[in-house]
């Protein structure tokens, strides 16, 4: 618990000695029990969200670049000319819990005979059991050896330079005075001066880690990928300074790809990996980008109008792609920017990976949650990076354990507060929800099966009475209306989560028992009907059900500012008006927009027609 709560072990024993005038045992022996005791403890260590499942459709990767170890990287041997990269992950790993077991034995950890050392051949990152393709991961940080650099690895180099001469800003003119002298290089002058002289000199490699281990310290930190929720789902201890290489490890030791992986150096990225995997290309289509790098779409993404939607993240593909991810069925990959640095890059087609281009992502995923998780841990860092390579590894994971733990804990609580029902986990590791009771007198032949999965395809729905009825008695159908409309059951309780929206019975019991129907349903069933136009090449804009009665007294809001971006280029606007009893629908076809400042906005229809509903 102090652990988790960014306390060291000695810290807390000179309290207690202080507070009880007691002397207790070397904190150090302490400490290396309380390892001791973990590494015999059964942890499964899954690294999965209840959530996002096992196989996460979106994540976020950042470095903790203060959280490094001690060690000699000149003392690292170069691994055999055999050495492919590949590493059995629970070899290494069961390798560290033997050197924390045997370690509690010795007087010191330099008599250990398990003693695990950083090593190009035999050091691996933690991916969880059921995320992971196999226990052979990739570990390639020897190739940053390499003398002669291809183009895959001067992508790298790029990359990682860039991201430390933006900390080597954040240096006071003294220190950064200093470690100029230390590279040789002439310390006179401005700090922008000293800025530009000593990027270039970072171009060979032997001036780039004597600054990477000035300003980053001695290894170079931990790479996290997590999934929006704040899971870590894939952790790598790096040895040499970071690059785009050490997530494509990562990414390519998964089960199943990320259909949107959040980077903050994303076209590095995709640089390295797809040139790493020529022949599949692993982010595709577009390299990676929302839509295809034309003139045009890189002017309007910059005009703020470019949309890109991404359905299948919140309604998975049917029928699926072909090596689709199992939680969306697109085999779709895209590289984006965080928030903090989308604005960084000097390559002007980088505007085309942009979160907000992805109206899917919007509001749902928060691209700072790598640097909350940071803002955390490095706390510990006072602790942590004085501890051996082997006890600080083990105890990261360890850390990082308990985090997801404690955070799918509580996203479990909050499952149960509004489903009153029995929760499990599925095949992929995603909470579901089992509380709808058969009943006995129900035949199994009229259970929901392959017929009415089909029947219910939004791209198989079709605007005729067919499609809204199943035309023959369904026992079990009649039952689960009978459960959600029964108003002796708690009314917050979540009946349907698609995506962002959430209906709850309260909702649902406005849809059928003859009373007004709640405004949720109608923006879902609407969200389902632009779905269905979709499918058909049809786009069209319907405006949400509560902003139109905001147009009247008192608010008197503009009605103008409803609109998209681009409502000229929809196929069509549709508006839903209510009046007590029925909804009416306005569906209008434009013609042409007409903006005049300072008087009066208005359109030009070509066609306008107003349905009773």
């Amino acid at each position: 618990m102090l652990l988790q709560n960014h306390t060291a072990v000695g810290r807390a024993l000179d309290i207690l000695e202080q507070t009880n005038q007691k002397k207790y045992p070397n904190h150090d022996s302490i400490l290396h029990g309380y390892l001791h005791f973990e590494a015999l403890t059964e942890h499964n260590y899954n690294f999965s969200c209840v959530h996002c499942g096992v196989h996460p459709p979106v994540v976020i990767m950042d470095l903790h670049k203060k959280g490094v170890f001690s060690m000699p990287v000149s003392d690292i041997e170069e691994p055999p000319p055999q050495f492919d990269g590949h590493v059995d992950i629970e070899d290494f790993w069961q390798s560290v819990d033997q050197e924390i077991v045997c370690r509690g034995f010795l007087q010191s950890n330099r008599e250990n005979p398990c003693k695990v050392s950083p090593s190009y051949v035999k050091w691996a990152p933690w991916i969880g059991p059921l995320t992971r393709a196999s226990k052979k991961v990739l570990n390639t940080e020897y190739a940053k050896l390499a003398a002669k650099k291809s183009v895959v690895e001067q992508a790298d180099i790029d990359i990682s330079e860039e991201r430390l001469s933006s900390e080597l800003m954040n240096l006071k003119v003294d220190a950064l005075r200093k470690l100029v002298k230390e590279c040789g290089v002439d310390s006179k002058g401005s700090k922008m001066d000293l800025l530009l002289r000593l990027r270039e000199e970072m171009k060979t490699r032997s001036t780039y880690d004597k600054v990477f281990q000035k300003v980053w310290g001695a290894s170079g930190g931990w790479a996290v990928i997590m999934c929006p929720c704040g899971i870590v789902n894939s952790v790598k201890f790096n040895i040499r300074a970071e690059s785009p290489r050490d997530y494509a490890d990562m990414l390519l030791s998964f089960q199943h790809f990320p259909n949107v992986v959040i980077y903050d150096f994303a076209r590095g990225l995709v640089t390295h990996t797809n040139l790493r995997e020529p022949e599949r290309l692993p982010f595709s289509p577009y390299e990676g980008r929302v839509v295809a790098a034309t003139p045009e779409n890189i002017a309007s993404a910059k005009r703020g109008e470019l949309k890109r939607n991404l359905p299948w993240l919140q309604l998975k593909k049917h029928p699926p792609d072909l090596n689709g991810h199992p939680a969306t069925g697109s085999s779709e990959h895209y590289a984006l920017y965080d928030t903090f640095h989308q604005y960084n890059t000097r390559d002007e087609k980088d505007a085309l990976r942009l979160i907000g281009l992805v109206p899917e992502l919007c509001g749902w995923v928060n691209s700072q949650t790598v640097e909350q998780l940071f803002s955390g841990m490095r706390k510990n860092n006072y602790f942590m990076n004085s501890l051996s390579p082997a006890s600080h590894i083990f105890l990261m994971r360890n850390i990082l354990h308990h985090h997801n733990e404690k955070v799918n804990q509580q996203t479990m609580e909050d499952f149960k507060q509004v489903s009153h029902g029995d929760i499990t986990l599925d095949a992929h590791g995603k909470a579901t929800l089992v509380h709808v009771n058969v009943p006995t007198d129900v035949d199994m032949a009229d259970h929901c099966g392959e017929q009415c999965e089909a029947l219910t395809m939004t791209s198989n729905l079709r605007p005729c009475r067919a499609s809204w009825t199943l035309g023959v008695h369904h026992p079990l159908q009649e039952h689960l209306v009978n459960y959600v409309l029964d108003e002796d059951r708690p009314m917050n309780e979540i009946i349907v989560k698609d995506g962002q929206t959430c209906l709850t019975r309260e909702n649902f019991v406005s849809l059928g028992l003859r009373r007004e129907m709640d405004s949720m349903v109608g923006n879902a069933c609407f969200r389902l009907i632009m779905e269905m136009l979709q499918y058909q090449g049809k786009d069209v804009y319907i405006v949400d059900l509560h902003i139109p009665p905001t147009w009247l007294l008192p608010s008197s809001c503009d009605p103008f500012l409803c609109l998209p971006l681009d409502p000229q280029k929809k196929d069509a606007l549709i508006f839903p008006l209510w009046t007590p009893g029925h909804f009416l629908l306005c569906v209008s076809e434009f013609l042409v927009f007409i903006t005049k400042p300072h008087s009066w906005k208005g359109f030009i229809l070509k066609k306008a027609n107003t349905f009773k509903l």
